[in-house]
């Protein structure tokens, strides 16, 4: 027998019952007495804003993940000194909490964190790298919230220290820390639910060799951008996350160093979280590299009826 809308909303159908074309099911649908589906409302923010809770809602989940850092800059100094690559960003964190809706008003403000700047390339001789840019904080009104992401700190003449992760219900990737003596770059530690963090620079050593920027962090895919070789292949943002899923990004390369040219700038953290690489170490008169730029986070509240 056809089925339409609304011709048995809460009367009980015995035998076999098909339903041809489409057709609406008052929520929830129950077989047996056992509920197997009901409706959820789904709002996505990917900047800040207002959520409305809809009528007749019963629970609220909200999953939260802030902006990623950003990277330091490398340190430019005279040959025969440590010249240490740029830190990475940090990722965003991650929050996931469900709410009964009747402890939420009728309205919530949503924030979302935004991605922090990578720091910038370090034009003059003999000067420390610049930090890069902390990541933003998430969150959904009072009820929820994620703490800000470290930016990586600018190269010095003995350490280039990765930004620390944002915390939540689940701490994000840290950034990779400069090699101290200015060889290759930290790894951007990984992220699951929350951003990973992003490479380290490359540094140059006191025997002036200069070195690969470090890995970023992979995501929950494995996802994560590769460090940069010296004088040749720049580092690489990982592909972002699918646009509205939530999902954590990888982290940004780091930079490479270079005694020769400019260094290379670190990459791009990806959406949603990662954490930018650090930029390489350079010589006098050749400028740093940049750190790279971390990206923004995103907010997602589920709600059921």
């Amino acid at each position: 027998m056809p089925l339409y809308p609304d011709q048995f909303n809460g009367a009980s159908i015995a035998g076999n019952l098909t339903v041809n074309g489409s057709s609406t099911l008052t929520n929830p649908v129950t077989v047996n007495g056992q509920q197997v589906a009901r409706t959820v409302d789904l709002q996505i923010f990917t900047a800040s804003g207002t959520w409305t809770k809809p009528t007749n809602a019963t629970s609220v989940s909200v999953l939260l993940v802030g902006g990623g850092g950003g990277g330091g800059s490398g340190r430019r100094d005279a040959a025969g000194t440590v010249r240490c690559g740029g830190g990475g960003g940090a990722g965003g964190g991650g929050f996931l909490k469900v709410f009964h809706a009747s402890d939420l008003g009728a309205t919530v403000s949503v924030t979302v964190g935004a991605g922090g700047g990578g720091g910038a390339a370090q034009t003059t001789n003999a000067t420390n790298g610049n930090a890069g840019t902390a990541g933003g904080v998430s969150s959904f009104g009072t009820f929820a919230r994620v703490g800000t992401s470290g930016a990586g700190s600018g190269g010095t003449g003995a350490s280039g220290t990765g930004g620390s992760g944002g915390v939540g219900t689940s701490a994000s990737g840290a950034g990779g820390a400069a090699s101290t003596t200015g060889g290759v770059g930290g790894v951007g530690n990984p992220g699951v639910m929350p951003g990973a963090g992003g490479g380290a620079g490359g540094g140059i050593t006191s025997g002036d060799s200069a070195s690969n920027g470090g890995s970023g962090g992979g995501n929950a895919a494995n996802q994560n951008g590769s460090g940069g070789v010296v004088d040749s292949t720049a580092p690489t943002s990982p592909t972002d996350a699918a646009a509205n899923s939530g999902l954590p990004g990888g982290g940004g390369g780091g930079g490479a160093a270079s005694i020769t040219t400019a260094a290379q700038a670190g990459a791009n953290g990806a959406l949603y979280g990662g954490g930018g690489g650090g930029g390489g170490a350079s010589l006098n008169g050749n400028n740093s590299g940049a750190g790279g730029a971390g990206a923004n986070g995103i907010v997602m509240v589920f709600t059921y009826f």
